[in-house]
Protein backbone atom coordinates (compact mmCIF):
# COMPACT_ATOMS: atom_id res chain seq x y z
CA UNK A 1 0.00 0.00 0.00
CA UNK A 2 2.78 2.30 0.95
CA UNK A 3 4.59 2.06 -2.57
CA UNK A 4 1.51 2.57 -4.22
CA UNK A 5 0.47 5.93 -2.29
CA UNK A 6 3.99 7.06 -2.93
CA UNK A 7 3.85 6.26 -6.75
CA UNK A 8 0.42 8.00 -6.99
CA UNK A 9 1.52 11.27 -5.08
CA UNK A 10 4.69 11.36 -7.24
CA UNK A 11 2.92 10.76 -10.40
CA UNK A 12 0.81 13.63 -9.33
CA UNK A 13 3.30 15.73 -8.69
CA UNK A 14 5.21 15.58 -11.68
CA UNK A 15 1.45 16.35 -13.53
CA UNK A 16 1.61 19.42 -11.78
CA UNK A 17 5.12 20.22 -12.36
CA UNK A 18 5.07 19.68 -16.32
CA UNK A 19 1.62 21.91 -16.25
CA UNK A 20 3.33 24.89 -14.76
CA UNK A 21 6.55 24.76 -17.25
CA UNK A 22 4.18 24.58 -19.83
CA UNK A 23 2.44 27.46 -18.72
CA UNK A 24 5.11 29.32 -18.19
CA UNK A 25 6.26 28.64 -21.48
CA UNK A 26 3.18 29.29 -23.75
CA UNK A 27 0.96 31.26 -21.89
CA UNK A 28 -2.63 32.30 -22.43
CA UNK A 29 -2.44 34.56 -25.55
CA UNK A 30 -5.03 37.58 -25.43
CA UNK A 31 -7.20 39.33 -23.38
CA UNK A 32 -9.88 37.98 -20.50
CA UNK A 33 -13.29 38.31 -21.92
CA UNK A 34 -14.92 40.51 -19.48
CA UNK A 35 -16.65 39.24 -15.90
CA UNK A 36 -15.51 35.68 -17.06
CA UNK A 37 -13.08 32.63 -15.95
CA UNK A 38 -12.04 29.92 -17.61
CA UNK A 39 -13.88 26.56 -17.81
CA UNK A 40 -11.74 23.45 -18.00
CA UNK A 41 -8.57 23.39 -20.32
CA UNK A 42 -7.78 21.67 -24.05
CA UNK A 43 -6.07 18.94 -24.67
CA UNK A 44 -3.93 20.41 -27.12
CA UNK A 45 -0.39 18.13 -26.66
CA UNK A 46 0.77 14.77 -26.33
CA UNK A 47 1.00 15.00 -22.85
CA UNK A 48 -2.43 15.22 -21.89
CA UNK A 49 -3.15 12.35 -24.55
CA UNK A 50 -0.75 10.35 -22.21
CA UNK A 51 -2.12 11.56 -19.24
CA UNK A 52 -5.82 9.70 -20.39
CA UNK A 53 -4.03 6.50 -21.65
CA UNK A 54 -1.37 6.15 -18.33
CA UNK A 55 -4.61 6.21 -15.99
CA UNK A 56 -5.05 2.63 -16.00
CA UNK A 57 -2.08 2.37 -14.26
CA UNK A 58 -0.93 2.58 -10.45
CA UNK A 59 -1.56 6.30 -9.59
CA UNK A 60 -5.61 4.89 -9.81
CA UNK A 61 -4.32 1.81 -7.99
CA UNK A 62 -4.22 3.32 -5.03
CA UNK A 63 -8.13 4.86 -5.01
CA UNK A 64 -9.33 1.19 -6.17
CA UNK A 65 -7.79 -0.05 -3.04
CA UNK A 66 -9.43 2.78 -1.20
CA UNK A 67 -12.47 2.12 -2.80
CA UNK A 68 -15.61 -0.74 -3.05
CA UNK A 69 -16.57 0.47 -6.39
CA UNK A 70 -16.01 -1.40 -9.85
CA UNK A 71 -14.54 2.01 -11.39
CA UNK A 72 -14.12 5.30 -12.16
CA UNK A 73 -14.91 8.29 -13.83
CA UNK A 74 -11.06 9.62 -15.63
CA UNK A 75 -11.69 12.21 -17.79
CA UNK A 76 -14.51 14.08 -18.68
CA UNK A 77 -15.05 16.48 -22.21
CA UNK A 78 -17.54 18.57 -23.98
CA UNK A 79 -17.11 19.55 -27.50
CA UNK A 80 -18.44 23.10 -27.80
CA UNK A 81 -18.65 22.98 -31.69
CA UNK A 82 -18.82 19.58 -33.10
CA UNK A 83 -15.52 18.24 -34.38
CA UNK A 84 -13.39 20.58 -32.86
CA UNK A 85 -11.18 20.38 -30.20
CA UNK A 86 -12.48 18.47 -26.88
CA UNK A 87 -12.41 20.59 -23.55
CA UNK A 88 -11.56 18.69 -20.45
CA UNK A 89 -13.43 19.74 -17.43
CA UNK A 90 -13.71 18.55 -13.80
CA UNK A 91 -17.00 18.52 -13.55
CA UNK A 92 -20.25 18.48 -15.59
CA UNK A 93 -23.78 19.67 -15.57
CA UNK A 94 -25.97 16.93 -16.76
CA UNK A 95 -28.86 18.21 -19.40
CA UNK A 96 -31.21 16.44 -21.03
CA UNK A 97 -29.55 16.80 -23.76
CA UNK A 98 -26.34 15.63 -22.38
CA UNK A 99 -23.57 17.27 -20.84
CA UNK A 100 -23.35 21.40 -20.79
CA UNK A 101 -22.11 22.94 -23.45
CA UNK A 102 -21.37 19.86 -25.87
CA UNK A 103 -21.86 20.15 -29.52
CA UNK A 104 -24.25 23.46 -29.48
CA UNK A 105 -22.08 24.28 -32.61
CA UNK A 106 -21.49 23.13 -35.50
CA UNK A 107 -20.37 23.94 -38.90
CA UNK A 108 -22.34 23.82 -41.82
CA UNK A 109 -21.64 23.71 -45.80
CA UNK A 110 -24.06 25.16 -48.26
CA UNK A 111 -24.66 22.19 -50.64
CA UNK A 112 -27.54 21.44 -53.37
CA UNK A 113 -30.44 18.57 -51.80
CA UNK A 114 -29.07 19.41 -48.30
CA UNK A 115 -32.27 20.11 -46.47
CA UNK A 116 -34.86 17.29 -46.61
CA UNK A 117 -37.30 19.54 -48.97
CA UNK A 118 -34.67 18.91 -51.53
CA UNK A 119 -33.81 21.99 -51.86
CA UNK A 120 -30.55 23.45 -51.20
CA UNK A 121 -29.77 23.91 -48.08
CA UNK A 122 -27.03 23.84 -45.23
CA UNK A 123 -25.18 20.70 -44.17
CA UNK A 124 -23.41 20.05 -41.08
CA UNK A 125 -19.87 19.43 -41.23
CA UNK A 126 -17.49 17.12 -39.23
CA UNK A 127 -13.74 15.61 -39.42
CA UNK A 128 -15.10 13.00 -41.58
CA UNK A 129 -14.47 15.27 -44.31
CA UNK A 130 -12.35 17.69 -42.91
CA UNK A 131 -10.29 16.68 -40.50
CA UNK A 132 -8.15 20.19 -39.79
CA UNK A 133 -11.56 20.98 -37.66
CA UNK A 134 -9.45 18.83 -35.12
CA UNK A 135 -6.82 21.65 -34.92
CA UNK A 136 -9.79 24.32 -34.50
CA UNK A 137 -8.99 24.83 -30.20
CA UNK A 138 -12.22 26.43 -27.98
CA UNK A 139 -11.99 27.68 -24.86
CA UNK A 140 -15.00 27.77 -22.50
CA UNK A 141 -15.45 31.16 -20.55
CA UNK A 142 -18.02 31.08 -17.85
CA UNK A 143 -19.59 34.35 -15.67
CA UNK A 144 -17.30 34.94 -13.08
CA UNK A 145 -19.36 36.85 -9.68
CA UNK A 146 -15.69 37.74 -8.45
CA UNK A 147 -14.81 39.69 -11.38
CA UNK A 148 -15.10 43.55 -10.41
CA UNK A 149 -17.02 43.71 -14.04
CA UNK A 150 -19.69 40.92 -12.73
CA UNK A 151 -22.87 42.45 -13.78
CA UNK A 152 -26.66 41.48 -14.11
CA UNK A 153 -26.25 43.92 -17.08
CA UNK A 154 -22.58 42.53 -18.44
CA UNK A 155 -23.50 40.62 -21.70
CA UNK A 156 -21.21 38.05 -21.23
CA UNK A 157 -23.42 37.33 -18.01
CA UNK A 158 -26.00 37.70 -20.31
CA UNK A 159 -25.08 35.08 -22.49
CA UNK A 160 -23.80 32.69 -19.84
CA UNK A 161 -20.27 33.28 -21.16
CA UNK A 162 -18.49 33.13 -24.55
CA UNK A 163 -16.52 30.69 -26.45
CA UNK A 164 -13.72 32.08 -27.46
CA UNK A 165 -11.80 30.28 -30.76
CA UNK A 166 -8.66 30.05 -31.89
CA UNK A 167 -7.42 28.63 -35.27
CA UNK A 168 -4.35 28.09 -37.18
CA UNK A 169 -3.86 31.23 -39.84
CA UNK A 170 -4.54 29.47 -43.40
CA UNK A 171 -1.95 31.88 -44.73
CA UNK A 172 1.01 30.09 -42.77
CA UNK A 173 2.17 26.85 -43.32
CA UNK A 174 2.89 25.36 -39.75
CA UNK A 175 -0.58 24.35 -39.17
CA UNK A 176 -0.19 24.70 -35.52
CA UNK A 177 -1.63 27.06 -32.72
CA UNK A 178 0.84 28.77 -31.63
CA UNK A 179 0.81 32.50 -32.50
CA UNK A 180 -3.35 31.59 -33.72
CA UNK A 181 -6.18 33.72 -34.43
CA UNK A 182 -9.05 34.13 -32.52
CA UNK A 183 -12.51 35.44 -32.59
CA UNK A 184 -15.37 34.97 -29.28
CA UNK A 185 -19.12 33.97 -29.26
CA UNK A 186 -21.65 34.47 -27.03
CA UNK A 187 -22.48 30.86 -25.62
CA UNK A 188 -26.30 31.61 -25.49
CA UNK A 189 -27.08 35.15 -26.90
CA UNK A 190 -30.12 36.39 -25.60
CA UNK A 191 -32.93 37.87 -27.64
CA UNK A 192 -31.63 41.30 -27.76
CA UNK A 193 -28.33 40.22 -28.14
CA UNK A 194 -29.62 38.00 -31.58
CA UNK A 195 -31.04 41.16 -32.86
CA UNK A 196 -28.17 43.10 -32.33
CA UNK A 197 -25.81 40.92 -33.97
CA UNK A 198 -27.85 40.39 -36.99
CA UNK A 199 -28.36 36.23 -35.96
CA UNK A 200 -31.18 34.25 -38.17
CA UNK A 201 -32.87 31.34 -37.73
CA UNK A 202 -32.45 28.81 -40.61
CA UNK A 203 -32.93 24.69 -41.23
CA UNK A 204 -29.48 22.84 -40.81
CA UNK A 205 -29.52 19.29 -41.84
CA UNK A 206 -27.73 16.79 -40.04
CA UNK A 207 -28.41 13.58 -40.84
CA UNK A 208 -31.98 12.81 -40.88
CA UNK A 209 -33.07 15.78 -39.41
CA UNK A 210 -33.63 19.21 -40.02
CA UNK A 211 -33.59 21.31 -36.99
CA UNK A 212 -34.27 25.44 -37.35
CA UNK A 213 -31.11 26.92 -35.93
CA UNK A 214 -29.43 29.95 -35.10
CA UNK A 215 -27.50 31.44 -37.73
CA UNK A 216 -24.41 32.82 -36.37
CA UNK A 217 -22.51 34.00 -39.49
CA UNK A 218 -21.53 32.63 -42.82
CA UNK A 219 -19.59 33.64 -46.16
CA UNK A 220 -22.59 33.98 -47.75
CA UNK A 221 -23.21 37.40 -46.18
CA UNK A 222 -22.24 40.62 -47.59
CA UNK A 223 -20.41 41.42 -44.55
CA UNK A 224 -18.71 38.08 -43.72
CA UNK A 225 -16.49 37.89 -40.87
CA UNK A 226 -12.97 37.29 -41.95
CA UNK A 227 -12.97 34.42 -39.08
CA UNK A 228 -15.33 32.89 -40.82
CA UNK A 229 -13.24 33.00 -44.31
CA UNK A 230 -10.27 32.30 -42.65
CA UNK A 231 -11.69 29.01 -41.21
CA UNK A 232 -13.21 28.13 -44.45
CA UNK A 233 -9.49 28.75 -46.51
CA UNK A 234 -8.00 26.68 -43.41
CA UNK A 235 -10.10 23.65 -43.33
CA UNK A 236 -9.99 23.94 -47.69
CA UNK A 237 -13.94 24.04 -47.94
CA UNK A 238 -15.32 24.81 -51.21
CA UNK A 239 -18.28 25.45 -50.47
CA UNK A 240 -20.04 28.54 -48.18
CA UNK A 241 -19.52 27.98 -44.38
CA UNK A 242 -21.50 29.52 -42.05
CA UNK A 243 -21.50 28.26 -37.68
CA UNK A 244 -24.58 27.65 -36.56
CA UNK A 245 -26.06 26.89 -32.85
CA UNK A 246 -28.97 24.65 -31.89
CA UNK A 247 -31.44 26.68 -30.67
CA UNK A 248 -33.58 26.32 -27.39
CA UNK A 249 -36.82 23.82 -28.17
CA UNK A 250 -35.56 22.67 -31.41
CA UNK A 251 -33.23 20.17 -29.96
CA UNK A 252 -33.81 16.76 -32.35
CA UNK A 253 -35.96 13.86 -30.12
CA UNK A 254 -33.77 10.55 -29.80
CA UNK A 255 -35.68 7.46 -30.35
CA UNK A 256 -34.39 4.19 -31.60
CA UNK A 257 -32.45 2.55 -28.81
CA UNK A 258 -33.34 5.49 -26.46
CA UNK A 259 -35.89 5.13 -23.43
CA UNK A 260 -39.13 6.27 -24.16
CA UNK A 261 -40.70 9.14 -22.77
CA UNK A 262 -42.93 7.00 -20.59
CA UNK A 263 -39.81 5.60 -18.62
CA UNK A 264 -37.62 8.94 -18.45
CA UNK A 265 -40.82 11.16 -17.72
CA UNK A 266 -39.30 13.71 -20.68
CA UNK A 267 -38.40 13.10 -24.16
CA UNK A 268 -34.84 12.51 -24.95
CA UNK A 269 -32.89 14.87 -27.05
CA UNK A 270 -29.58 15.98 -28.47
CA UNK A 271 -27.92 19.01 -29.86
CA UNK A 272 -25.85 18.09 -32.97
CA UNK A 273 -24.40 15.03 -31.30
CA UNK A 274 -24.67 12.45 -34.03
CA UNK A 275 -27.28 10.19 -31.95
CA UNK A 276 -27.96 10.23 -28.38
CA UNK A 277 -26.96 12.52 -25.18
CA UNK A 278 -23.79 10.99 -24.00
CA UNK A 279 -20.79 8.41 -25.07
CA UNK A 280 -18.99 6.45 -22.90
CA UNK A 281 -15.99 4.72 -22.86
CA UNK A 282 -13.79 2.41 -21.04
CA UNK A 283 -9.76 2.98 -21.23
CA UNK A 284 -9.22 -0.90 -20.44
CA UNK A 285 -10.96 -1.06 -23.99
CA UNK A 286 -8.70 1.59 -25.42
CA UNK A 287 -5.66 -0.23 -24.22
CA UNK A 288 -6.53 -3.71 -25.45
CA UNK A 289 -7.51 -1.93 -29.03
CA UNK A 290 -3.68 -0.05 -28.62
CA UNK A 291 -2.36 -3.39 -28.00
CA UNK A 292 -3.57 -5.00 -31.28
CA UNK A 293 -2.85 -2.14 -33.79
CA UNK A 294 0.86 -1.95 -32.08
CA UNK A 295 1.68 -5.36 -33.28
CA UNK A 296 0.46 -4.57 -36.70
CA UNK A 297 1.23 -0.60 -37.30
CA UNK A 298 3.99 0.10 -35.40
CA UNK A 299 3.27 3.99 -35.40
CA UNK A 300 0.06 3.11 -33.27
CA UNK A 301 2.29 2.51 -29.97
CA UNK A 302 -0.12 4.46 -28.04
CA UNK A 303 -3.69 5.05 -29.34
CA UNK A 304 -5.08 8.34 -27.77
CA UNK A 305 -8.52 7.44 -26.42
CA UNK A 306 -9.66 10.95 -27.37
CA UNK A 307 -9.66 9.79 -30.92
CA UNK A 308 -12.98 8.85 -30.39
CA UNK A 309 -14.12 11.90 -28.86
CA UNK A 310 -16.16 10.30 -25.56
CA UNK A 311 -17.83 12.47 -22.98
CA UNK A 312 -16.84 10.12 -20.15
CA UNK A 313 -13.63 8.25 -19.96
CA UNK A 314 -13.34 5.64 -16.87
CA UNK A 315 -11.18 2.50 -15.84
CA UNK A 316 -11.68 0.03 -13.57
CA UNK A 317 -13.55 -2.94 -15.21
CA UNK A 318 -11.85 -5.04 -18.11
CA UNK A 319 -11.93 -4.16 -21.66
CA UNK A 320 -15.28 -4.16 -22.94
CA UNK A 321 -16.77 -5.07 -19.77
CA UNK A 322 -19.46 -2.10 -21.15
CA UNK A 323 -20.62 -3.82 -23.56
CA UNK A 324 -23.20 -5.42 -21.02
CA UNK A 325 -23.89 -2.98 -19.24
CA UNK A 326 -28.07 -1.59 -19.39
CA UNK A 327 -28.12 0.67 -16.40
CA UNK A 328 -25.70 2.73 -13.83
CA UNK A 329 -24.74 5.41 -11.66
CA UNK A 330 -21.82 8.01 -11.82
CA UNK A 331 -21.81 9.37 -8.32
CA UNK A 332 -25.59 10.85 -8.04
CA UNK A 333 -26.25 10.14 -11.34
CA UNK A 334 -28.02 7.71 -13.32
CA UNK A 335 -28.04 6.96 -16.89
CA UNK A 336 -29.53 4.44 -19.40
CA UNK A 337 -27.28 2.59 -21.60
CA UNK A 338 -29.23 2.59 -24.71
CA UNK A 339 -27.03 0.70 -27.29
CA UNK A 340 -22.81 0.32 -28.60
CA UNK A 341 -21.56 3.22 -30.45
CA UNK A 342 -20.87 2.23 -33.81
CA UNK A 343 -17.62 3.48 -35.46
CA UNK A 344 -17.06 5.56 -38.52
CA UNK A 345 -13.72 6.40 -40.04
CA UNK A 346 -13.09 9.71 -37.65
CA UNK A 347 -11.08 7.82 -35.50
CA UNK A 348 -8.59 7.70 -38.18
CA UNK A 349 -8.22 11.75 -37.16
CA UNK A 350 -5.38 12.45 -34.50
CA UNK A 351 -6.99 15.03 -32.43
CA UNK A 352 -3.39 16.53 -31.80
CA UNK A 353 -2.33 17.28 -35.05
CA UNK A 354 -5.17 17.04 -37.86
CA UNK A 355 -3.92 14.49 -39.86
CA UNK A 356 -5.82 11.42 -40.82
CA UNK A 357 -4.06 7.84 -41.70
CA UNK A 358 -5.29 6.39 -44.50
CA UNK A 359 -6.86 3.16 -42.60
CA UNK A 360 -6.19 2.76 -38.58
CA UNK A 361 -7.61 2.36 -36.28
CA UNK A 362 -10.93 1.37 -38.39
CA UNK A 363 -9.07 -1.36 -40.03
CA UNK A 364 -8.20 -2.99 -37.07
CA UNK A 365 -11.63 -2.15 -35.18
CA UNK A 366 -13.75 -3.85 -37.96
CA UNK A 367 -11.12 -7.04 -37.58
CA UNK A 368 -13.03 -7.91 -34.29
CA UNK A 369 -15.12 -5.67 -33.33
CA UNK A 370 -18.21 -6.55 -34.94
CA UNK A 371 -19.93 -8.06 -32.51
CA UNK A 372 -24.07 -6.04 -32.76
CA UNK A 373 -26.09 -7.88 -35.38
CA UNK A 374 -28.39 -4.49 -35.49
CA UNK A 375 -25.27 -2.66 -36.64
CA UNK A 376 -24.40 -4.96 -39.57
CA UNK A 377 -21.73 -6.39 -40.84
CA UNK A 378 -18.33 -4.21 -41.01
CA UNK A 379 -19.63 -2.18 -38.52
CA UNK A 380 -17.17 -2.29 -35.30
CA UNK A 381 -18.42 -0.75 -32.17
CA UNK A 382 -16.87 0.60 -29.51
CA UNK A 383 -17.47 2.31 -26.44
CA UNK A 384 -21.73 3.01 -25.22
CA UNK A 385 -24.21 5.88 -25.61
CA UNK A 386 -26.66 6.82 -22.22
CA UNK A 387 -29.29 8.85 -21.95
CA UNK A 388 -29.46 10.25 -18.94
CA UNK A 389 -32.48 9.22 -16.31
CA UNK A 390 -33.00 12.26 -14.54
CA UNK A 391 -32.10 16.08 -15.42
CA UNK A 392 -29.91 18.76 -13.79
CA UNK A 393 -27.64 16.36 -11.94
CA UNK A 394 -23.61 16.71 -12.25
CA UNK A 395 -20.95 14.19 -12.34
CA UNK A 396 -17.20 14.94 -11.41
CA UNK A 397 -13.91 13.20 -12.70
CA UNK A 398 -12.86 10.83 -9.82
CA UNK A 399 -16.70 9.57 -9.29
CA UNK A 400 -17.34 6.01 -8.85
CA UNK A 401 -19.48 3.83 -11.11
CA UNK A 402 -21.90 1.46 -10.29
CA UNK A 403 -23.25 -0.68 -12.68
CA UNK A 404 -26.99 -1.28 -11.73
CA UNK A 405 -28.53 -3.93 -14.65
CA UNK A 406 -26.73 -5.81 -17.52
CA UNK A 407 -28.02 -7.69 -20.40
CA UNK A 408 -27.85 -7.65 -24.44
CA UNK A 409 -27.55 -5.01 -26.99
CA UNK A 410 -28.92 -4.51 -30.28
CA UNK A 411 -28.87 -1.72 -32.43
CA UNK A 412 -31.19 0.00 -34.43
CA UNK A 413 -30.82 1.64 -37.05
Amino acid sequence: MAHLIFIGLTYTSLVALYALTRYLKNPRIGPTPRACKQLGRSPDDRWNQWIIYLSTFPRRSVRHLLSRQGGLVEGLYVHPIKSCKAVQVQQAQVLREGLKYDRQFSFAEFQDKSVSSGAPGWKFVTQRKYERLANIRIEIWVPDPDSPHYSSEEANVQSDGVLVVRYPDPRQTAGNLEGSKVFEIPYNPTVTQIKQRGYSMEKMKIWKDSPDALLIASTMQRDAPIWLTDVQAYIKSSFPLALFRIAARHERQVFRNAPGKEELGYQSVVGFADAYPLHMLGLASVADLDRRLSTVVPEFSTTSALRFRANIYFSGPTAYAEDRWKRIKIGPQVFHVACRTTRCELPNVDQYTGKRHRSEPSKTMKSYRNIDEGAGPGSACLGMQMVPAAELGVIKAGDPIDVLNTGTHYYLK
